[in-house]
């Protein structure tokens, strides 16, 4: 087993490659959700061409499907602005029940989406433990409809009360040095979620180039420059980003994007990014 200090288990692209892993996957979700939920293999519908496989969605870091039908993400989020992210969550989202075909008008046939966050930098006070979130009715309290489900868990919120298997997410997501890693070692590589997490990791980072390239691509650039750009508002740092998110708009655009969505992820305006076409 090996740790790599360049590449955390809190990395978008580690936690992408490792979450590939359909059993880890499952039992993530279950960890989360409470529910048994058996997926069908992404990486094995992309015969597995692991690099196909992680940019399946630029949405999600995962986005799969259970045996049942249903759509299935899960999502590692680092860097947190509550009001944002949650729009976000919910726009996407109902991106993914609006994208389903309906022919002859039977929506009675769309499949449910079940939407999974895993936090781990977030204030608590921004979010309260495993957040579940249905539609609702406000007044009797009756679930409108089971079309959509967003489980939203900020680690920092999971304690000794909480099941095993969740403080064994918390512990892994928390590593930031071999120390750490070699400490979650010894406290979970017996159980059958820590023996998961470390074979997955270790696979992971076993050969740092791939992780590299994925690195690269428009889905963990623009990622990352959604990051870096928080925290710029934050410090009040916004000069001298102009030109990288020009460079993202039109890629973006390369990839036929809707200019909407591309001013959303780069803070360009909307005639801004026109004019780029």
């Amino acid at each position: 087993m090996s740790f790599n200090a360049n590449y955390l288990p809190k990395s978008d692209v580690v936690f992408t490659v490792m979450f590939l892993k359909k059993e880890l996957c499952e039992k993530t979700l279950e960890a989360i959700t409470g529910e048994q939920i058996e997926l069908i293999d992404i990486a094995a519908e992309y015969k597995n061409d692991l690099h196909k496989a992680a940019l399946n969605s630029i949405y999600f870091d995962i986005k799969t499907r259970a045996v049942d039908g249903r759509i299935v993400t899960l999502d590692l989020q680092r860097v947190y602005s509550k009001d944002r992210i949650r729009n976000r969550t919910i726009f996407y989202a109902c991106r993914e029940i609006a994208s389903q075909k309906v022919e002859k008008s039977k929506y009675e046939n769309l499949k449910n989406v079940i939407v999974t966050f895993v936090l781990t930098e977030a204030p608590l006070k921004h979010t309260t433990f495993n957040r579940k979130i249905k539609l609702v009715d406000q007044t009797t309290g009756e679930v409108y409809s089971d079309l959509l489900t967003i489980h939203e868990i900020n680690i920092r919120h999971i304690s000794k009360k909480h099941s095993q298997e969740l403080q064994i997410l918390r512990q892994f997501f928390e590593i930031d040095t071999e120390t750490s890693y070699q400490k979650f070692v010894s406290s979970y590589a017996q159980t059958q979620l820590g023996a998961l997490l470390l074979e997955a990791y270790d696979d992971a980072v076993s050969d740092p180039s791939v992780l590299d390239c994925l690195s690269e691509e428009d889905k963990y650039m623009v990622r990352l420059s959604e990051e870096e750009r928080l925290l710029e508002r934050a410090e009040g740092k916004q000069e001298g980003r102009q030109e990288e998110r020009v460079e993202i708009a039109k890629k973006l655009l390369h990839q036929n994007m809707d200019i909407v969505f591309i001013s959303s992820i780069t803070g360009l305006s909307e005639k801004e990014i026109e004019l780029l076409n």
